[in-house]
């Protein structure tokens, strides 16, 4: 090879590869040794230079300051380099969307080959991604182009693309990362697709990364942190468990618990060093005199959960609920807004000053929208950082300050306002938010907004939503309009979608509101599915329902009828949709109502209205709405001009007082709808006259709204309300009327949600009670004019009559109960419903469905992230049917085998432990949710109620337990029993799923105190085995089933005992066909339900035939055992291969080997460690158990390691302690300790993973007693 042709490889290579110095230096010198590096010449330095500048011209590697570098011509360029060098013949005189076109498959089947012209297609590749980001505004179809190349080769490419993004962005000051999210969301959007998904799947932790996810959690932990050494400093008393009689949750303030301390003068037994050593403080004074005397420093290095911030509800609308004025000096007002919405969700808000509401304040960026690498002669400075804040300061002031009140402006106020201004404006949310919610404004592209407002919201779903589809803007049937426009609003969505997404936690619920914000959630969904997203529109469910039928025919969707929930399932995706009729806050109103001055202004508003000397059976109909095309203000002006020609003998006595708050006359539809309304009052006035009242008018028309006092006024003085829209939301105007004026009648439409719930509730019958006049059809003008005469006519008491049950209806259904009732998640699909138990079936479903609840909330504490409240109502909701199932006054429920109604075969359970770890589970909940950062100490020190003997007795097993533990300090190898050990035993195996904190506090022993666990049990892997009833993530234990005959490490990693013979495993399925059969005959079948059942394992099998309370009349367990001999004699006479052992409560049927050996944990130990080559002669070994069967687990390592290791052992058989005791003696191993239940040995694992080291300064060292 020529010198020339390699000096080209190494530039390519290096411009392909990095934009390191050094390594360029390395490169040109053809060396890696640093020292000759060191004596480079400066013209290799020259060379380093020149190559450093073409880097520059290559993707992601622009600086930003030379803004001729980001312009098309120069990634043209790079990308005819790259085709180029692909002896790709392209005409360099296209543009760039053609060469685009033409290149991309190129380089994408060049890329996919994997050979030595890879990585210059790659190049040619980041070329055009960098082309589409740099125009993500407007360059979506080359995009859409890129990703289909792509295909499914996707997920590699963002492995190694992803990093070049992040380096342009950090290193250059680009925003391409912003824009990649973007254009995902799109094309996701547009094609039904979850290509977001693939980007997050191709680098860990990208997701968290680009959502701002770390900073959040950063934060939370700071703060819990600084609680805890807060909480510490202050010198707290921690009483010990041994001489605390009292539930630590009954004295929180006390902090009794038990605390750790390091103690570097205590002797050591043993001639091994101690990493740590912790003492448990034996009284609450001397402990507080020691935190005095000392001063020391606590560190809070550990915890079973972290404590969060509480959930806020983060409001997102379209609307802010408040109207920003600019006054004449200059100076910025903010009011609180008055819109239905505000109404409506502002009691929730205001609750807690930490929720949020976003919402755009027209606060836009009012030049065209930016390219991610345009920066011509000026940066322009980003108005959010980068967790989607407003910045308080900028560089300049570029932002343009709307004003959302309808007061005329001067043109200078519609310039760019100074950075001083915008600096008064947001010191003005600043000071909001002191007392307030907070409120965050949502700042986009101006021209977007427009868009996005006056055209697709209100320009083509309005009208579509209220099937009026004549008023949807003509333009759309122009399909490039309609792409830019919806492009413009998919933008908008997005920018809500994100801001709310990095504005959230996890515990957060983030209610989204209409139609403006169709997308906003899916958006959400699609950047975190993690989140909990509502979405509250005024439409109708069933029209929507019927929707989804028709455009997604694949969607499951049912109907519960207790609840009025449908559940559409699509894709994975679940979706509940609820009927939630809003109502109004009741004391905003009725607190004017009650004022004199409010009473003396209807009074002159009704003189006003009516005229002098107004007939008495003269009547005041009142209307007011937004002067909306969907309010049918038009439909009702002509049925009332035909109310005058059909009934005459009204003119001079009635009066209509139409309010029509004039808005969007920007949008075409709406400007001419006005003007047609306007002129049609006009003309009522003309026609209808009194020749015997002059000075009255038929028709008061009025544009301009009113402040609350006096609407309430007018709704005081009116005789009649009238609400008929064409098609509404709820309509809340038509409660406001009857709640403050409860005398009067009521016109309503069936347009109105607002009449859906009233004639629901039994208001309007066809055939009974009618406590309003319907309009069915507002085209309709006779029935119109009709409903119009016969309100004016009716009977005074009549009228008051039915006044007084709308407005009663209306007191008890405020807004209060429509927020609470949305808000509470026990009606969504995520909840486990209540139910009846009756059969075998309905119990293990429920059990089954509380252990996908359990692993979820598992995995969440252990993540550290909040817990849900609908975990706990699922939880609370199973355990409320299973105590409705058992027989009165006890824990025992009647179970049908069958389904049959007429079934006469019942079992019986006594589910005491069921409802029992229902009950902790619960109680586990409310304390990780507290603020108590001491929350899940607290809880430990509860389980001192399942104790059989005391709550004394509890607190002294765990403080031996917790001292031989700390003994020991770290184990390397952890070895344990399940049930009976961990878990205490069920009434049946299926129903033994392990409870959450049992679960969270195993793991985080596992995470903070061991190397490798191993949980070995006797039941199968699978097929209702410990891997079905475990509710721990995988990672944190092994599991060695069928006496660890058969091991699950991970997925991928799975093993068995190679000694066991197929004719062996024939004779076993032999025997277990055989029991099959014997436990289908009536006599038997009960033996199915009860404990373990028949369970065939690798190796052996296990049959129950007694259950934990001993309900099982022995005669029928004898006639059992004698009948499985039976089975076995028959299939191995000579018991050559087969052995039977009989258990407390089963029977297990063993395979032996010629030596006459059973295999049993001990093997089990002993092929595990064979299989994963390690040694248990290194390190600490914890071995738990609870019956004889577990003994051999303990002879295996005191075999191989008998100084290190440490026994705990719950039972409360005194024989069995002297065993234990006994084989430990044997091996000169005396580190056991004896507990009397699971519990206890949880609580001292909790303990132990709780590290709360007081370091205690060398001068005033005083040594404490030590377990």
């Amino acid at each position: 090879m020529e010198r020339k042709d390699k000096h080209n490889q190494i530039e390519w290579f290096i411009l392909s590869t990095t934009s390191s110095k050094l390594k360029l230096k390395m490169a040109i010198n053809g060396t890696d040794n640093y020292k000759q590096m060191e004596n480079t010449k400066e013209s290799d330095e020259d060379k380093v230079e020149q190559l450093l500048e073409k880097l520059h011209d290559q993707p992601f590697h622009r600086r930003t300051r030379e803004s001729t570098k980001f312009n098309e011509s120069n990634m043209k360029h790079s990308l005819l380099h790259s085709l180029k060098a692909l002896n790709c013949a392209i005409d360099g005189t296209a543009d760039m969307e053609q060469i685009v076109g033409l290149g991309l498959e190129v380089l994408a089947q060049t890329w996919r080959r994997r050979d030595a012209d890879s990585e210059i297609a790659f190049q040619g590749l980041l070329a055009i991604l960098e082309y589409c980001l740099y125009r993500s505004a407007a360059g979506y179809s080359s995009f859409e182009q890129f990703i289909n190349a792509l295909g499914y080769n996707a997920v590699q490419f963002w492995r190694y693309a992803v990093p070049y993004i992040y380096d342009s962005d950090l290193t250059y000051g680009t925003k391409f990362r912003d824009s990649l999210l973007f254009s995902l969301t799109l094309f996701d959007i547009n094609n039904g697709k979850s290509k977001l998904r693939e980007l997050y799947s191709s680098m860990p932790g990208v997701r968290k990364s680009l959502l701002g996810v770390h900073a959040k959690r950063f934060g939370e932990q700071f703060h819990h942190l600084q609680r805890r050494l807060s909480i510490s400093r202050e010198g707290s008393s921690f009483s010990s468990m041994i001489n605390s009689t009292e539930s630590i949750s009954s004295r929180s303030s006390e902090k009794s618990y038990i605390s750790v301390a390091t103690n570097r003068s205590r002797s050591v037994s043993r001639d091994k060093p101690r990493r740590l050593r912790r003492s448990i403080s034996r009284g609450a004074s001397e402990s507080s005199v020691n935190s005095r005397e000392l001063s020391k420093e606590v560190i809070a290095s550990g915890g079973l959960a972290s404590t969060h911030f509480q959930q806020r509800v983060i409001n997102v609308s379209n609307a802010p609920p408040v109207s920003l004025t600019r006054e004449k000096t200059g100076e910025w007002e903010i009011k609180q807004g008055s819109g239905g919405l505000v109404s409506a969700v502002d009691p929730v808000m205001s609750k807690d000053k930490e929720n949020v509401w976003l919402a755009n304040l027209g606060m836009n960026l009012h030049k065209k929208p930016k390219r991610s690498r345009d920066h011509g002669h000026q940066n322009i400075q980003p108005t959010t950082n980068t967790l989607g804040l407003p910045l308080l300061k900028q560089a300049n002031a570029d932002v343009l300050f709307h004003v959302l009140t309808d007061e005329p402006k001067d043109s200078k106020e519609q310039d760019t306002q100074h950075v001083r201004e915008e600096m008064s404006l947001l010191g003005v949310l600043h000071n909001y938010n002191r007392g307030n919610y907070k409120l965050n404004p949502v700042i986009v592209q101006e021209d977007d907004y427009n868009v996005y407002y006056g055209g697709i919201s209100n320009g083509l779903l309005w009208p579509a939503l209220h099937n009026l589809e004549e008023y949807i803007v003509k333009e759309y049937d122009e399909a490039k309009i309609m792409r830019e426009h919806w492009y413009a609003y998919v933008r908008v969505n997005y920018q809500f979608a994100i801001d709310a997404v990095r504005n959230s936690r996890p515990q957060d619920f983030i209610w989204i509101h209409d139609y403006h914000l169709l997308l906003t959630g899916m958006i959400m969904q699609s950047l975190d599915e993690n989140l909990e997203v509502g979405f509250q529109t005024h439409r109708d469910r069933d029209k929507l329902i019927e929707l989804c039928r028709i455009q997604l025919p694949t969607a499951e969707i049912n109907y519960e009828s207790s609840t009025d929930v449908c559940f559409v399932t699509y894709k994975g995706w679940t979706c509940s949709l609820g009927v939630f009729p809003v109502s109004i806050k009741n004391e905003d109103f009725l607190k004017f109502v009650r004022l004199t001055e409010t009473c003396q202004k209807a009074a002159e508003i009704r003189k006003r209205v009516m005229g002098t000397n107004a007939p008495p059976d003269g009547r005041l109909f009142f209307s007011v709405e937004r002067f909306d095309y969907t309010k049918g203000i038009k439909e009702k002006l002509l049925a009332y001009k035909n109310y005058f020609q059909k009934y005459p003998e009204r003119i001079g006595k009635d009066v209509l007082y139409q309010i029509a708050v004039t808005n969007r006359r920007a949008v075409d539809t709406y400007r001419v709808y006005q003007d047609e309304c306007i002129l049609l009052a006009e003309g009522i006035n003309k026609v209808c006259t009194c020749a015997n009242r002059p000075d009255w008018k038929p028709l008061i028309f009025q544009t301009e709204g009113l402040p609350r006092k006096e609407l309430i006024a007018c709704y005081l003085a009116m005789d009649i309300g009238v609400v008929t829209p064409k098609k509404d939301g709820m309509n809340l105007v038509a409660k406001e009327m009857l709640l403050c004026n409860p005398n009067a009648g009521l016109i309503l439409s069936s347009g109105a949600g607002s009449e859906v719930q009233f004639s629901r509730a039994g208001f309007y019958q066809e055939n009974g009670d009618q406590c309003y006049k319907r309009i069915s059809n507002l085209y309709d003008l006779e029935n119109y004019s009709d409903a119009f005469y016969q309100a004016a006519i009716q009977d005074l008491a009549d009228r008051r009559a039915n006044g007084f049950r709308l407005h009663n209806f209306i007191i008890s259904h405020d807004i209060e109960k429509w927020s609470t009732a949305f808000l509470d998640p026990s009606w969504t699909h995520e909840v486990i419903r209540p139910i009846e138990v009756k059969t075998l079936e309905d119990f293990y479903t429920i059990m089954l469905q509380t252990r996908n609840v359990r692993r979820q909330i598992v995995e969440r504490v252990l993540k550290g992230i909040p817990v849900r409240s609908h975990f706990a109502i699922s939880l609370k909701n199973a355990l409320d049917s299973l105590k409705r199932s058992c027989k009165a006054n006890t824990t025992v429920v009647n179970l049908r085998t069958t389904s049959e109604e007429s079934a006469v075969d019942y079992t019986s359970f006594d589910i005491k432990n069921e409802l029992d770890e229902f009950e902790k589970d619960l109680c586990f909940l409310k304390f990780i949710a507290s603020d108590n950062v001491y929350n899940v100490e607290q809880f430990v020190d509860t389980l001192h109620a399942y104790h059989p003997k005391s709550s004394t007795a509890f607190k002294e097993e765990v403080a031996a337990a917790v001292g031989l533990l700390y003994d020991a300090d770290h184990f390397q190898y952890f070895f344990t029993d399940r049930d009976g050990t961990l878990k205490s035993y069920s009434c049946s195996y299926q129903a033994s799923i392990q409870p959450a904190y049992a679960a969270v506090i195993q793991a985080q022993f596992a995470r903070r105190c061991a190397q490798t666990c191993a949980i070995i049990t006797t039941s199968p892997l699978m097929s209702v085995g410990i891997l079905d009833v475990s509710t721990m993530p995988e990672g944190y234990y092994y599991y060695g089933a069928s006496a660890g005959r058969e091991w699950f490490i991970d997925p991928r990693n799975k093993f068995r005992d190679l000694n066991v013979t197929a004719e062996q495993l024939q004779l076993l399925d032999k025997v277990y066909d055989n029991m099959q059969e014997l436990l289908n005959t009536q006599e038997y079948k009960y033996f199915k339900c009860i404990g373990s059942g028949l369970q065939k394992h690798y190796g052996h099998i296990t049959i129950a035939y007694q259950d934990i309370h001993n309900s099982v009349p022995a005669e029928q367990s004898k006639a059992l055992l004698k009948k499985i001999n039976e089975i076995v004699d028959e299939i191995d006479g000579m018991r050559r291969t087969l052995v039977i052992n009989e258990g407390s409560t089963d029977i297990k049927i063993f395979l032996k080997n010629s030596d006459g050996i059973v295999f049993n944990k001990g093997h089990g130990i002993a092929l595990m460690v064979e299989n994963i080559r390690c040694k248990l002669s290194d390190g600490n070994i914890l071995v738990c158990g609870d019956s004889e069967s577990d003994l051999p687990m303990v002879e295996v390592c005191l075999g191989r390691n008998p100084r290190n290791v440490y026994t705990i052992w719950v039972t409360e058989r005194q024989d069995l302690k002297a065993k234990v005791m006994s084989l430990c003696k044997r091996y000169g191993n005396r580190n056991v300790a004896f507990v009397s239940c699971p519990e206890v040995l949880l609580g001292a694992m909790a303990q132990a993973t709780i590290r709360e080291i007081s370091i205690v300064r060398p001068r005033n060292k005083i040594p404490h007693k030590s377990i």
